[in-house]
């Protein structure tokens, strides 16, 4: 575990470094759209510091810094300032810039996820709308079509691609092998698989219940299985109640599976990055995460070989499973929007990407694609996540903030056995109730 023990202090001298950093005082006055990078330097030639707000951990910064550099070297008048937020996902990360917002002094540009996450900085008027930088740099031909219906609001963008990202079920080759275990195309066959498991003293799955958003893929899928696809998307949309019978069925599913002993035990207080351990360890098969776990098993010196993922079945055609996109927005707050478009669109142009493979392996931008020599199980994710004739988000992008409260404190309260299944759906509609009743 050489690997994990490098990441963790890099983590631990991050958040000292990132301490360190000032936040940039408001400045007066507004700027207009319509200047390029090549002008993005001040009128008075003084230098500006254009903040940037992430959730970049240790690894993270250091693929960026390289990136920072060079555009600081290009633009001499611009210093970019990270302040990052690593480690919480959708749990703290909004707050932390909700908190930003309020206080007169947010970031120019900052990471965000697609979908609702983002919509609270919308609703508030707190972010730009872009359209004019989108005729501006053209970036309505660099991204992958799809992408733009996940970040897209009230009709209008206000965000601009990062990464398309799809999520399903990453596996032990060497336990499948070891138990004679083929990959499963029915749910029948998922559950058989980790009662075989389960056998031979081995958990099924792996998961960090800490922040809630990673129990909540697991739940999620199960959503997708006992509603089907229509159904679940009307669950997201507040169309249905969710006090209904598949409601009822996907939470008595996720307890049966943590009654059984198929989940790793005491998941509710483990941090979600700390749940690869076991499965590391041969003690557990499954991890449901991302495109992005390549760069995970590389960066933890993980020999890449012995793992692979496959699609969870759903028994519901077609198979979809759940992505995701993730954007660069710019605080409506800003100093210097016209500085920050300018850097929107030099990080975002294929030329330099492809400079950078390493740090936009999972680009949301066309053509830059990772070597697939070196990221095979990459480019498998992306042929399924670019080709994936429909989808569902997770529904931390499908939920605002107070309701996935809600979603959490139902989907932990079953785990905890605080209440039943069918209790968790009368107490989930409650608080879809509640929310819209405000």
């Amino acid at each position: 575990m050489k690997g994990m023990t490098r990441l963790l202090t890099g983590l631990a001298l991050l958040f000292v470094l990132a301490a360190c950093i000032p936040s940039a005082p408001p400045e007066g006055g507004t700027a207009e759209t319509g200047s390029s990078s090549e002008a993005a330097a001040p009128a008075s030639g003084e230098q500006i510091t254009l903040r940037l707000a992430t959730i970049f951990d240790a690894q993270g910064m250091e693929q960026w810094q390289p990136i920072f550099d060079e555009y600081m070297a290009t633009n001499p008048d611009i210093k970019i300032a990270v302040e990052s937020t690593a480690g919480s996902g959708a749990a703290i990360y909004p707050d932390v810039l909700k908190t930003a917002m309020v206080s007169g002094s947010p970031p120019d540009v900052f990471f965000m996820w697609g979908g609702t996450v983002a919509s609270p900085f919308i609703d508030a008027d707190q972010v730009l709308d872009l359209e004019a930088y989108y005729d501006q740099y053209g970036w309505k031909e660099q991204f992958a079509p799809w992408v733009f219906d996940r970040i897209t609001r009230n009709g209008k963008l206000y965000g601009v691609p990062f990464h398309a990202l799809g999520m399903g079920f990453w596996y032990n080759k060497d336990l499948f092998a070891k138990y004679n275990l083929t990959v499963p195309t029915t749910f029948a066959e998922q559950e058989a698989m980790c009662a075989t498991l389960k056998q031979n003293d081995v958990y099924c799955v792996s998961m960090g219940g800490k922040f809630g958003w990673h129990t909540m893929r697991v739940l999620d899928y199960f959503l997708e299985y006992t509603c089907g696809p229509e159904m679940h998307d009307k669950l997201n949309a507040l169309e249905e109640s969710w006090d209904s019978p598949c409601v009822i069925d996907a939470y008595t599913t996720f307890q049966t599976w943590v009654d059984n002993g198929w989940v790793v035990p005491d998941f509710l207080t483990v941090e979600p990055n700390d749940a690869r351990l076991p499965w590391y360890q041969g003690e557990a098969a499954l991890v449901l995460e991302g495109v992005w776990y390549d760069g995970v098993l590389k960066n933890d010196e993980q020999d890449r070989t012995k793992y692979d993922f496959y699609l969870p079945p759903t028994d519901h055609e077609p198979l979809r499973f759940s992505t995701f996109p993730e954007q660069w927005m710019i605080s409506k707050g800003s100093q210097h929007p016209d500085e920050a478009a300018a850097f929107i669109d030099f990080i975002s142009q294929a030329d330099l990407q492809k400079k950078y493979p390493d740090t936009f392996v999972n680009s949301a931008t066309i053509g830059v694609n990772p070597d697939c020599t070196e990221w095979a199980l990459t480019c498998r994710w992306r042929d399924l996540i670019l080709a994936a004739p429909d989808t569902y988000p997770p529904t931390d992008q499908a939920f605002v903030k107070e309701l996935m409260d809600g979603f959490f404190e139902v989907q932990d309260g079953i785990v905890a056995k605080k209440f039943t299944p069918a209790e968790g759906a009368a107490l989930m509609q409650q608080r879809v109730d509640e929310w819209k009743a405000k």
